[in-house]
């Protein structure tokens, strides 16, 4: 084995069926990447759910479930290195609020995996999930694994991916998704669609007065040289890994990003793009991809 790359793999864990995939994801990655694993069990205080009250940890005696929760974490942790003998697995336990947990366990040259945000409990949609607020707040790129697609493939053939798809609209967050998801395609031998959506950056690339006297051929000229000058670099970089770039005039970015996942093995996105409130959470397209695309999603920091 080379040797280990600077940074870590960090996923969460939670003794649930889908959670084992992720950790299953979150560990053919660590060994694409020669990095350690981490899996990390953050166990909720039982009010916390329900309310947004952070309780200390020692305020409530856990024995029997830590036992329980370390005796699933070892065994998870020994299917890992079972599947990947050369992978270096190491595991932590903590009682207190997920997000907490897992953000303090990240640095930020590491990649931090996650399932996909609980929508079945009306609760979890008024006040967000672990991977919801990671996605936000994370100062590290966050995965979110989710899809069925995406369950087929990891059960069957998990080092196998064939098309990565990232977001593009000219952003320094772009900018970034671009450099993650030409790496991620070059380490796993795929091809790669750059998509950029008219609507995504038509408020703040082009002037007002500009747009009025913008033609049809001319918006999709203008796209094409944004799309073109915000992967040129690591275009270069990378010669090795195929590209298609798609140009999408007739619908938002979350849309054309939705379609492209349903057949995508990895949709990367930037956490901010230009718009002005940049920490929002209704109305961003990454956290609307997080939510409901069909492939696991790349959010990068």
């Amino acid at each position: 084995m080379n040797a280990e790359r600077a940074g870590k793999v960090v996923v969460g864990f939670e003794a649930l069926e889908h959670s084992r995939h992720t950790v299953r994801w979150a560990a053919f990655e660590a060994a694409s990447r020669n990095q350690s694993l981490l899996i990390v069990r953050a166990i909720p205080v039982p009010l916390e759910q329900f309310t947004r009250i952070r309780l200390p940890s020692e305020a409530v005696e856990f024995e029997p479930l830590r036992t329980e929760s370390e005796t699933e974490l070892d065994a998870m942790a020994t299917e890992c290195t079972q599947e990947l003998p050369d992978l270096r697995v190491r595991t932590m336990m903590r009682i207190g609020h997920p997000a907490k947990i897992l953000g303090e366990a990240t640095e930020p040259e590491d990649l931090l995996v996650l399932g996909p945000p609980d929508q079945a409990q009306p609760w979890r949609i008024l006040l967000g999930s672990t991977s919801a607020e990671l996605v936000r707040t994370a100062r590290t790129p966050v995965v979110v694994v989710r899809g069925e697609r995406e369950l087929r493939r990891i059960t069957t053939n998990p080092r196998e991916f064939t098309r990565v798809v990232v977001g593009v609209d000219g952003s320094r967050g772009s900018s970034r998704a671009v450099q993650f998801a030409y790496e991620f395609a070059s380490r796993h031998g795929a091809e790669l669609s750059a998509l950029l959506s008219w609507n995504e950056i038509r408020k703040y690339a082009v002037s007002p007065a500009a747009r009025r006297r913008l033609d049809q051929s001319q918006v999709h000229e203008t796209c094409e040289r944004v799309l073109a000058e915000t992967v040129a670099d690591w275009r270069e970089r990378h010669p090795e890994v195929p590209l298609h770039s798609e140009v999408v005039t007739d619908q938002g970015a979350a849309d054309a990003l939705f379609s492209a996942s349903e057949e995508a093995d990895l949709l990367v996105v930037g956490s901010q793009g230009r718009g002005p409130i940049r920490s929002s959470l209704l109305g961003s397209v990454s956290y609307a991809v997080a939510h409901y695309a069909r492939c696991p999603v790349a959010v990068v920091h």
